[in-house]
């Protein structure tokens, strides 16, 4: 029998549920300022928008199936929804505008007010337009009944229809309340609330149809009136006039702000005083569902201008009369002679001294976290929880961030990101609430857990100093205090506003980033402001450090360094070794073993890295090359992620203990790890300079084998050098098959000009020692100059002095500066040998030249002896007797001068 029923439902909705399956539905809602078109799409739809004549236009995917039924009652500035075809019309009030945007699948239509016209307020409609009439009198007033809405000024007389139209400013309504009636005025909610404590039936057409109060709205309460306005820029004057309240729309005046004090020095009731207080009156907060107690005043303009803060009420600011809003159900607000008192219940302490102004709510703020005592903040936490567990689920997001704005000012933020998470999960509005967002993300930065932390950085958040402070703390969390440091600066007087808890989470993080970005500046003024805070302590050594005292700051660094802060006593410990071996205090080695007792005293990845980088530097420095790449081996061991980052360093101390270890043990440490040597000229010049050791050692087979198996894992130019010398090593062996060898398997194409020159000098030697002169002869010959040298040596082996001569003449001109340049030792050389061999070719026209081209160039010694000899005339008769004796003389001594010269000893004339 109890399923009866249910199937009976079941029958009746069966033909809607067919009716409206795949379609898509429609919601519509009011709000203070616009009306409100959703499509309910479960999934994101492309849509297109068209703006037409007094409506909107949406035309959705072919074949989409809409619900219009939802729509039936058309929402605030809108006239109604139809289809058209496959297109969507959404007729507009006059004057409406209209936003559309998308959250999540969802599309939305909004239809905002009019724009306000001159005169009016922003969020009302402008006056009804009345057709054109000729000059005509006003309507005589009504005698029989007093007409419920009465002008407190006398009507403006229209002007003559010939004259231009004037501008005619809304005249104050006397409102239809009795005598002795209070009232209050505030903003709440995106309204203006104008609460008055006595019933009165309202003319709202009447109302309505004065400039400035087109949509103007009542709510009876018991025994009190709320009229709502949409909340404008210069909001309506409310004051009293006679025996009544008129409200001006022209705009708002000043009023005396309600002095707050204890009552009779107590800690349990506030006292605020007002001239002739009238009733209090509860309401609904529009903004955070809270109880809102409203206190009237009956004449006079008292009000409270500074919002506030306790931990269970909050004072929010008034244009006439008082507001509590109470986040406690302990909370009381009584009006009495000349007063109002505000109480909280025997077990709070109100401390006027703690209830000091708000701050001023500036547009760079997006978070409320209050600057109160952690014990005030502990009950303000336990009046929000009270409220959470009472209200229903769908009112709990303003509840649940209060909670979690709360527990950020308390320095929980564990606490207070699980607090925001469940309002995420609770509410869908808080997946588009970016401040909340924003909010959720600084929990998560002073929780430790970046990942989320980084929802700061998302574009959607709104621009302001409370965002660009977070941002600022999340750079200095990921290490990069040169990104952090403009921002810190930018908010130091806001970071000082934070609670005390939050601030001393904060100010280390801020002042560490100022420190090691070196913004002295910002760093002075924040360390001033904090005083001697212990968190401060490493950044203040930093700025003594920054600022050249080098003592004061070594002697703060010892002090962190024995106290019990570990990430300060690790940074500390670093930071004095860098000073004193800037200092000259230590050098390479003792910084290295000093920072190496520093590794372990906290274990922070980025940080332990950083110092281990540093370590293998002072190690490789020291000529501890192999303790450095034990080290870098150990930490690409654990930390197997930042293997890229450790390449460098491991590469350079690779190079470095192939220099430092003895030959053979360096060339065993390269037959072990040949991946390690670096890429480049750095790895070819390091093993190059491996070879000449072991060459020096007379071991040229060796390095002629370490060669061979570089130059078979290397590639391009750095190969061609590498064969280029395992070749020379060979031939210098006396293996000029081998040599040959060697320099076909190192061949590359597309070699610079300079080591093809090379490679075929060398294969020339190799073919002479093989026999092979001829192609050898021609393989230099082709050469050109770059052969010149080697082809005058081969000829002169053969006995071609001439060819010889001719070779060496070419080497001559491309190796000796133009004339009259003086020539060094070495090219003096070089000329000796050219007329040696013109002496042996027997080419007296050629010595001659040359002695008449070249002589003034030589300076006076042993050299410009020999080349005078060898290029001088000869002996012709007796009148040459004595300079052939002066020659025989010169002949005597010259090998003694020779010899002094290879020697490098003194040279006597």
């Amino acid at each position: 029998m109890r399923g009866t029923p249910l199937l009976l439902l079941g029958l009746l909705l069966a033909p809607a549920a067919a009716g409206a399956e795949g379609a898509v539905g429609i919601r519509v809602g009011n709000h203070p300022n616009h009306g409100r078109v959703v499509f309910d799409w479960p999934a994101p739809p492309g849509y297109q928008a068209e703006q037409a004549e007094g409506a909107v236009v949406l035309r959705f995917p072919p074949g989409s199936a809409i619900d219009l039924a939802g729509a039936r009652r058309p929402p605030r500035n809108v006239l109604g929804v139809t289809a058209e075809g496959e297109a969507i019309r959404i007729a507009l009030r006059p004057g409406a505008r209209t936003r559309i945007f998308r959250v999540g699948p969802k599309v939305v239509v909004d239809a905002l007010d009019p724009a306000p016209a001159q005169g009016q307020v922003q969020g009302q409609s402008p006056p009804p337009t009345q057709p054109a009439q000729a000059a005509r009198p006003a309507p005589p007033p009504a005698t029989s009944a007093p007409a419920p809405v009465v002008a407190a000024a006398p009507a403006p007389t229209e002007p003559p229809a010939a004259s231009a139209p004037r501008a005619v400013r809304p005249g104050p309504v006397a409102l239809p309340f009795p005598p002795g009636t209070g009232a209050a005025v505030l903003r709440r909610g995106g309204q203006l609330l104008a609460l008055f404590d006595s019933a009165a039936p309202l003319d709202l057409a009447a109302l309505r149809a004065r400039p400035g109060l087109a949509t103007l709205e009542a709510e009876a309460l018991p025994g009190a009136t709320l009229l709502r306005l949409p909340l404008a820029p210069e909001p309506p004057l409310l004051r009293r006039e006679g025996a009544g309240w008129v409200l001006d729309p022209a705009g708002a005046g000043a009023g005396q702000p309600m002095p707050v004090e204890a009552e009779g020095g107590a800690a349990s009731r506030l006292l605020l005083r007002a001239a002739t207080p009238g009733r209090v009156v509860p309401l609904t907060d529009p903004e955070s569902g809270l109880p809102l107690l409203v206190g009237t005043v009956r004449a006079g303009a008292d009000h409270q201008p500074t919002a506030r803060r306790l931990p269970e009420l909050d004072l929010p600011p008034t244009l006439l009369g008082l507001a509590v809003l109470a986040r406690s159900d302990r909370v009381t607000l009584r009006a009495g002679e000349g007063r109002f008192l505000i109480g909280a219940g025997e077990a709070l302490a109100l401390d006027p001294a703690a209830v000091g102004p708000a701050p001023a709510m500036a547009p760079t703020r997006i978070f409320d976290l209050p600057n109160l005592p952690p014990a005030q903040l502990l009950d303000r936490l336990r009046a929000l929880q009270a409220s959470i567990a009472a209200a229903p689920p769908l009112t709990r997001l303003p509840l649940r961030r209060a909670a979690g704005e709360t527990l950020l000012a308390l320095g929980l933020p564990q606490e207070a990101q699980s607090m925001l998470d469940l309002a995420g999960t609770e509410d869908p509005r808080a997946a588009g609430d970016a401040p909340l967002a924003a909010l959720t993300a600084a929990a998560a930065l002073l929780a430790g857990r970046l990942p989320q932390a980084a929802a700061l950085r998302n574009d959607a958040q709104p621009a302001s100093d409370e965002v660009t402070l977070w941002r600022a703390a999340l750079a200095a969390a990921e290490g990069e205090p040169a990104r952090a440091a403009p921002g810190f600066a930018a908010t130091l007087p806001l970071l000082f506003d934070y609670p005390e808890a939050l601030r001393a989470r904060l100010l280390p993080r801020a002042a560490l980033a100022l420190a090691e970005a070196g913004a002295l500046d910002p760093l002075r003024q924040l360390l001033d402001r904090a005083g001697p805070l212990p968190t401060l302590a490493l950044p203040r050594a930093m700025l003594a450090e920054a600022e050249g005292q080098a003592e004061a700051a070594l002697a703060a660094y010892d002090t962190i360094a024995a106290g019990r802060d570990r990430p300060a006593r690790a940074r500390a410990l670093r930071r004095a070794v860098e000073l004193r071996l800037a200092n000259g205090k230590l050098d390479a080695a003792g910084a290295a073993r000093a920072l190496d007792a520093t590794l372990f005293a906290w274990r922070d990845e980025a940080e332990e890295i950083a110092a281990r980088l540093r370590l293998a530097e002072l190690r490789r420095d020291s000529g501890d090359a192999s303790g450095a790449l034990a080290l870098l081996r150990e930490t690409e061991a654990l930390f197997p992620d930042q293997a890229a980052r450790l390449r460098p360093a491991i590469g350079a101390a690779f190079l470095a203990a192939l220099a430092q270890e003895p030959p053979l043990a360096a060339v065993a440490l390269f037959d072990a790890y040949p991946a390690w040597l670096p890429e480049g000229s750095a790895g070819e010049a390091a093993l190059l300079a491996l070879a000449d050791r072991l060459a020096a050692l007379d071991l040229g087979d060796r390095a002629a084998a370490l060669l061979g198996r570089a130059a078979v894992q290397g590639g391009g130019p750095g190969r061609a050098a590498l064969g280029l010398r395992q070749a020379g090593l060979l031939l210098a062996e006396g293996n000029a098959t081998a040599a040959l060898a060697a320099l076909e398997a190192s061949a590359t194409p597309e070699l610079p000009a300079s080591l093809l020159e090379a490679r075929s000098l060398l294969q020339a030697q190799a073919d002479v020692r093989l026999g092979r002169g001829e192609a050898a002869e021609a393989r230099l010959r082709a050469l050109g100059v770059a052969g010149a040298e080697a082809l005058a040596q081969l000829l002169a082996e053969r006995g071609d002095w001439a060819g010889a001569a001719a070779a060496f003449a070419q080497h001559l001109r491309d190796t000796l500066p133009a004339m009259p340049a003086p020539l060094t030792e070495a090219q003096q050389r070089l000329l000796l040998r050219q007329a040696a061999m013109l002496v042996l070719a027997g080419d007296e026209a050629a010595l001659a030249t040359l002695r008449a081209e070249s002589a003034s160039r030589l300076s006076p010694g042993p050299l410009a002896a020999g080349f005078i000899l060898l290029t001088a005339e000869r002996l012709r008769g007796l009148a040459d007797l004595p300079r052939l004796q002066r020659e025989l003389s010169l002949f005597r001594t010259m090998p003694a001068r020779l010899e002094a010269l290879r020697a490098g000893g003194p040279v006597t004339r």
